[in-house]
């Protein structure tokens, strides 16, 4: 056994293993609960290599379990790298596709450019307009050497054979 840490008192052990008792989910939370709780009863240096994580980064979770209770084991917002289109750009594209709803991404990649100066790669644009709700759905072209009336007749044909 380790030396036991000063930093988790009787206190907090107490109520990591009630908390952990109380939860029947295994998750990110309850994981740094049994680091804690382990680090109580074998040591810091112990449960690090067991867990491979640093010392520094268990004591760092005690911290916030101490200042946050169970609320501080979750991961904090805002982490990742954030988006180059702000919501004015956002606002843009939504304009540009309620006016002509037939820009590929391409285009709306090109007028980023042009308006905003703005450098965008088409999937960053279809996360935007997934995050929007709007789709590319169309129906399929016509081909300009292709028969209508013989297609015509064809779908005649087919619906009164089913």
């Amino acid at each position: 056994m380790g030396l036991s840490s000063k930093l988790i008192t009787e206190e907090i052990y107490n109520k990591a293993k009630i908390i952990l008792k109380e939860s029947s989910e295994i998750s990110r939370v309850s994981l740094r609960l049994r680091a804690i709780v382990a680090a109580k009863e074998h040591g810091v240096a112990t449960v690090s290599k067991i867990f491979n994580i640093t010392s520094n980064t268990l004591r760092s979770w005690v911290k916030s379990f101490v200042a946050e209770e169970v609320g501080g084991l979750n991961y904090r917002t805002g982490r990742g790298r954030k988006s180059k289109l702000l919501e004015v750009h956002r606002e843009a594209i939504e304009e540009w596709i309620s006016k002509d709803c037939n820009l590929t991404l391409a285009q709306i990649v090109i007028r980023l450019e042009e308006e905003f100066s703005i450098k965008s790669s088409k999937s960053a644009v279809h996360r935007v307009l997934d995050d929007l709700k709007l789709s590319y759905i169309t129906s399929r072209p016509t081909h300009s050497k292709g028969n209508l009336e013989a297609q015509e007749l064809f779908k005649k044909k087919s619906k009164e054979g089913n």
